[in-house]
Parts: structure tokens; sequence; C-alpha cells
């Protein structure tokens, strides 16, 4: 599904359908980031560290048992293949840019909008989670192509991302903690 929507149908063009895909998924981060930025600035910021160091303690124990992250465990819609125009590669870039609304696939994730919602400042986020989107896009064709050609190659990949989901959340409660 990935592949065949950043190249269905976009004026029949791989590098106008990647391009679509990659600034919707841009655009998406952009406003999820920005929101959730603007959440964090909303709140006193002991409060806001204490969320959030809530948030990463569930996380980081998540990550610690459980193999699959919570998630909407779902591809994209398969209908958007259909449109065979920009929109398939639009909507599909939308959807992976927002992050919480397909499978994830990994706790690392998890780091994307805690971190913008405890920096509490929309652009921060907003550029935090653009980063997030567009390694997504171009991760996940990597990730596709690995499974397909590598046995378990996405299985291999959460041995690596897992722990450095873990260590990367436990990295931020020393940031968290001067604020409470």
């Amino acid at each position: 599904m990935i592949t065949r929507a950043r190249v269905s149908g976009c004026f029949g063009s791989s590098a106008v359908a990647a391009a679509v895909l990659l600034f919707s998924a841009a655009g998406a981060a952009a406003l999820t980031g920005a929101v959730l930025g603007l959440l964090g600035s909303a709140l006193e910021p002991g409060m806001r560290a204490l969320l959030a160091l809530a948030a990463v303690s569930a996380v980081a124990v998540g990550a610690a048992v459980r193999p699959v992250p919570w998630q909407l465990d779902r591809e994209t819609d398969t209908r958007w293949l259909g449109y065979n125009d920009w929109r398939t590669a639009a909507y599909n870039g939308f959807a992976l840019g927002l992050g919480f609304t397909t499978r994830i696939g990994f706790w690392l994730f998890y780091l994307v909008p805690l971190t913008a919602f405890a920096v509490a400042d929309p652009l921060l986020g907003a550029l935090g989670y653009v980063v997030f989107a567009v390694s997504r896009v171009g991760l996940s064709a990597l990730l596709t192509s690995m499974d397909v050609y590598v046995t378990g190659g996405i299985t291999r990949a959460r041995m690596f991302a897992d722990p450095l989901a873990v260590a990367a959340l436990g990295a931020l409660y020393p940031v968290l903690m001067p604020l409470l």
C-alpha cells in the first residue's frame, strides 16, 4: 500500500507523487506538532512536566514489556488507491504524517508527541514532528522493501529500535525533573 500510494496516478510521475506524499506528511505533522506544543504551553511548567513524566513512564514500561506498541493497528485506507490521482499520495502522506492514525510499529514514535508537548513551543513542536514525518515517509519505503527482501526485516529492525526507545525515554527524565 505505501509504495503503491506514492506513485499511483500523480500525473504519471513518481517524482510528483513522492513530492505530494512528502508535503502532505509534513503538513499534517506540522499541524499536529504545533497543536501539541500549544497544549504544552497552556500548562504551568510543573504540571506539564508531571504529565510528561507520567506519559514517559507509561511508554517506557510499555516498551519494556510489550513487543508491539499501542497503536491503531491498521494500514492506510486501500480505497485511496482507487482515486488514481494526487489524492492517493496526499491522503496517505497526511495519515503517515499524523503518526497515530496508522500502524506505527516502533515504541520510539512516542518520543515525538511527548517531546512536542514537553517543549511547550508550537514552532519547535511542529519542527520536531516534521522531522519525524519526513523520516517516516522515507524509512517506510526502506522498511517495506527490507521486509520484502530480508526475511523478518521489520522484526530485526525492532530489535534495535525498541531498546533505543527505552533509552531515549529514560533520557527525558533528567530533562523533565528540574521542571517539577
